[in-house]
C-alpha cells in the first residue's frame, strides 16, 4: 500500500516535537505495546522527537534526555515511555535491559540506534530515520527530512498512523520528485534542486567526484 512509507520536511525543532507527539498520541490508543526505532546520525533530531512523543503519551518531555550512557530510561504518562539507547549495547544485551518484559507490558519503546541490536529485533515496529537538511535561509536552523516506514508495523496500527497525520503534521509531506541534494521538493528555477544552495553543494560534489546524480 502507497501509504506504507511517509516523508516530512522538518522545518524546525518545533516541527520534530509535534512529529513525536503526533505519533505519541496514536501510539497511546494502541492495543499492547509499541516500537518505534529511530535512525539517524548525532544531532539528527532523535530525542528532541522523543520529547514530543512523551508528550503524545502522556509523560513530561522536559524529563527526556540521551539515555546514551544510562541505556533505558522510563517515563510514565497514560502510558509508559521506555527510552533506549543501544549505541553502547549489541544484540545479546536486551534482554538484560528488559526490553522484552517493557513491550510485554504495553508500553512503547523508542529505541535509538537500532541498527546496533538488529539482529535481535523480531517484534512489528515503525522505522523512522531522520536526515539533515539545509536551513531554508542563511539565519534558519537547520533542517530535517523525517521517513516512516510502516511496513513492519503492526497491521492494527497502520491506517490509524497515517490518517492521524494527514489531519494533525504541521510539516509539509514530501512526494513526487526530490531535491537529490537535501531531498526537499524542488522549487521553480532551480528544479532538480530546491535551492541554489543545494544546486551549488552538488556541483561542489561533481568536481570533488562524489557524485549524487548520474547522467
Amino acid at each position: 500500500m502507497p501509504d506504507e512509507e511517509l516523508a516530512y520536511h522538518l522545518r524546525d525543532t518545533a516541527d520534530t516535537e509535534h512529529l513525536g507527539e503526533v505519533l505519541g498520541d496514536v501510539l497511546r490508543g494502541a492495543s499492547g505495546g509499541a516500537l518505534l526505532l529511530l535512525s539517524g546520525d548525532l544531532g539528527a533530531g532523535k530525542t528532541t522527537l522523543v520529547r514530543g512523543l512523551a508528550a503524545g503519551l502522556g509523560a513530561d518531555p522536559a524529563a527526556v534526555a540521551s539515555p546514551t550512557f544510562t541505556i533505558r530510561m522510563d517515563h510514565d504518562g497514560t502510558r509508559p515511555l521506555v527510552h533506549i539507547d543501544a549505541w553502547r549495547i549489541g544484540p545479546d544485551d536486551l534482554a538484560g535491559i528488559g526490553f522484552d518484559d517493557a513491550l510485554g507490558s504495553g508500553a512503547v519503546i523508542a529505541l535509538e540506534w537500532p541498527e546496533k541490536v538488529a539482529s535481535a529485533i523480531r517484534h512489528p515496529a515503525i522505522l523512522l530515520s531522520l536526515e539533515h537538511a539545509p536551513p531554508a535561509d542563511d539565519a534558519g536552523e537547520p533542517t530535517r527530512i523525517a521517513r516512516i516506514d510502516l511496513s513492519h508495523a503492526a497491521e492494527r496500527d497502520r491506517r490509524r498512523i497515517v490518517e492521524a497525520m494527514e489531519l494533525l503534521m504541521r510539516a509539509p509531506r514530501l512526494s513526487g520528485p526530490r531535491c537529490p541534494a537535501c531531498g526537499t521538493p524542488p522549487a521553480g528555477e532551480c528544479a532538480p534542486f530546491c535551492s541554489p544552495r543545494c544546486r551549488m553543494a552538488d556541483l561542489g560534489d561533481w568536481l570533488a567526484m562524489r557524485h549524487r546524480i548520474e547522467g
